[in-house]
């Protein structure tokens, strides 16, 4: 599991995350919600190491990362399917070359990703640029690439941002399936619709993660 504790990031002026704390537990999907500018993102960021706290630390199975060598990180992200906001891939690049080079990367044959990029609607697309592929395409593809492994924690930034109502509903069926096999996920969203069942709801206020179910800052997991 991967636990947040006391982080704090401050940019010039702005503190942006103020003794933020935020724990998720293997077989839960967190979604949290907050305006522009309340530190989501940023949070996002420094649970996978994109970005470092001023304070606070972030712990993965128990064990420290802010800090922590680059091997270690290194260790932890294998197990991790990170999603950023914005999705960029590499210009010119055939979304069938793309596949082969994520199922290296993570030590699998073809058959997961071939399978997830059928889920998503995308079978048939390998010998198409990246660019042929429109903004809900890219945004799908990019799921796809985040789950085929099924990582242990799965973070993904706005992932319904660009999605129609329908295939919305199948990334809330595809959290759901994870959480259920026993990942730790957390999804960022400022759209005002059901995740589904058993998922724990929190959202980012004054630099602090508060639980909307309890109204008040999450009580911190034990460490797993």
């Amino acid at each position: 599991m991967i636990e947040a504790k006391d982080l704090t990031k401050t940019y010039g002026s702005q503190r942006v995350l103020q003794g933020a704390c935020l724990s998720i537990p293997p077989g839960q999907c967190v979604v949290l919600t907050g305006d522009n500018g309340s530190g989501k993102t940023t949070l996002l960021h420094m649970l996978v190491g994109l970005r470092h706290p001023d304070a606070g630390q972030v712990f993965w199975k128990g064990q420290p990362l802010a800090g922590a060598s680059a091997r270690q990180w290194q260790m932890a992200r294998k197990t991790w399917g990170f999603l950023p906001q914005n999705v960029v891939f590499p210009s010119g690049t055939p979304v069938g070359r793309l596949m082969r080079f994520h199922a290296r990367l993570r030590g699998t044959d073809m058959t997961p990703i071939q399978q997830w990029l059928d889920r998503v609607g995308l079978a048939g697309t390998e010998k198409k640029t990246v660019e042929a592929l429109s903004g809900g395409m890219q945004q799908r593809l990019g799921i796809a690439l985040t789950l085929f492994f099924s990582p242990q924690l799965i973070v993904m930034d706005e992932p319904a941002s660009s999605l129609d109502p329908g295939w919305r509903g199948e990334l809330s069926q595809w959290t759901s399936e994870q959480a259920q096999r026993g990942a730790s996920i957390l999804v960022t969203s400022q759209l005002h619709e059901s995740w589904g069942d058993g998922v724990r709801y929190c959202d980012c206020q004054a630099g602090r993660i508060v639980d909307k179910a309890r109204n008040q800052s999450p009580v911190m997991e034990k460490s797993a």
